[in-house]
């Protein structure tokens, strides 16, 4: 992939669309019992859903889970106009987000309950709706977060008065550690999942998310809620399947210069040259979404190997130590990874100090993407 712009143009971010087919086929083969969902809250994360979704879609995808209704209908307008038809469903985490339920049900979006609250409103709201509006209910098992927790379960019970104007479709639950899901606490979780959707009317149930996806068939139940396993990025402390990443950013350098002993790099000189250095200038920083923090922290990779950051990061700028690279090794206009095939979005995250899906979504601000559909590796954009 080409970008057409002058090489001193910002960063760019290149979607590799097959390592996104990758991983949705490992996610799949790893609980083949489940119906498997994609969670694309926060525009993909970041990806953009103008560009993933259609791709899900196409490998099969039915299931979409969204924070909000205004999130739900862009997906809809990513999909073709019989999506509907062939099974489409659109999941709302942050419950009736204040909308009334037959609005939603009429734009075909499932909200899942929040809590009490949202039972009383959709009581209210669908008394005079016809048929039951389908639904998925939260249960709050442990995270205190979202959910019917125990003292609500007589609200849920089957001869409850939210039955007469609702349908359950799905009763879920989040993990509170998640990143662990053989924790006594998960365990724990799980008990009360099952305890209590053994005594719920009927319908599917989910507690698996991308970190308890290869935590084996106990977690699966009948749908899985994947989001970063889809994008490659690592969640849990367990063993997971080789994922690869889909996000791949890319900055051009804009300067290389020698510089003496005690020179300041960076605003309120960061960061003081112990000797004779080679710095380089990319194009990149805290307005890109790169994180604030990385002061002298985190490395990037230049010519195949790393460079460390050196200074504090500026709104569209940082440096780099590149001394120890051969000289005209390292030169004005050549692309620098931050993360991608050579740096996992994990690494940089951790230098930072942030969850790796907190730099990935970073990168919405980007201005320039590129998409890759081609099955062969993602290259650096070319000059």
């Amino acid at each position: 992939m080409t970008p057409p712009d002058a090489a001193h143009d910002g960063p760019c971010l290149l979607l590799d669309l097959q390592a996104l087919a990758d991983n949705w086929r490992t996610v799949c083969a790893a609980c083949p019992a489940s119906r498997v969902g994609a969670v694309v809250k926060g525009d993909a994360y970041g990806l953009g859903v103008a560009q993933i979704v259609p791709t899900l879609w196409e490998l099969g995808c039915r299931d979409f889970w969204l924070a909000t209704a205004d999130e739900a209908l862009r997906v809809r307008a990513c999909l073709p106009g019989d999506a509907p038809a062939c099974g489409l469903r659109l999941w709302l985490l942050d419950g009736l987000g204040g909308h009334d339920a037959r609005d939603l049900a009429g734009e075909g979006l499932i909200p899942a309950l929040a809590g009490p609250h949202e039972a009383a409103l959709l009581g209210g709201a669908s008394s005079c709706a016809g048929a039951p509006l389908p639904v998925a209910v939260h249960l709050d098992t442990g995270l205190s977060r979202l959910g019917f927790g125990a003292r609500d379960l007589a609200l849920l019970q089957p001869r409850a008065e939210l039955w007469r104007v609702a349908r359950p479709l799905l009763w879920l639950t989040h993990l509170g550690r998640f990143h662990d899901p053989e924790a006594p606490q998960c365990l724990h979780q799980r008990e009360l999942f099952l305890r209590w959707t053994a005594q719920l009317p009927p319908a599917a149930r989910s507690i698996a998310t991308s970190s308890s996806v290869f935590a084996g068939p106990g977690w699966h139940f009948d749908h899985v809620r994947a989001g970063s396993a889809l994008w490659g990025v690592p969640t849990s402390v367990r063993v997971q399947a080789p994922l690869r990443p889909v996000a791949h950013l890319h900055a051009p350098v804009l300067r290389v210069a020698e510089v003496e002993a005690g020179t300041e790099i960076g605003y309120a000189g960061n960061h003081v040259t112990d000797r004779a250095r080679r710095i380089a200038t990319i194009a990149l920083g805290y307005g890109d979404g790169l994180p604030f923090g990385l002061v002298n922290r985190g490395q990037l990779i230049v010519a195949g190997r790393s460079a460390s950051i050196v200074g504090g990061v500026a709104m569209g700028m940082l440096a780099l130590d590149v001394s120890d690279f051969a000289l005209g090794e390292v030169r004005p206009g050549q692309w620098v990874e931050v993360y991608g095939a050579r740096q996992p979005l994990a690494t940089l995250a951790a230098a930072a100090g942030v969850a790796p899906n907190v730099l990935l979504m970073l990168t919405s601000r980007l201005a320039r993407r590129r998409v890759a559909r081609a099955a062969a590796p993602v290259a650096e954009p070319a000059l």
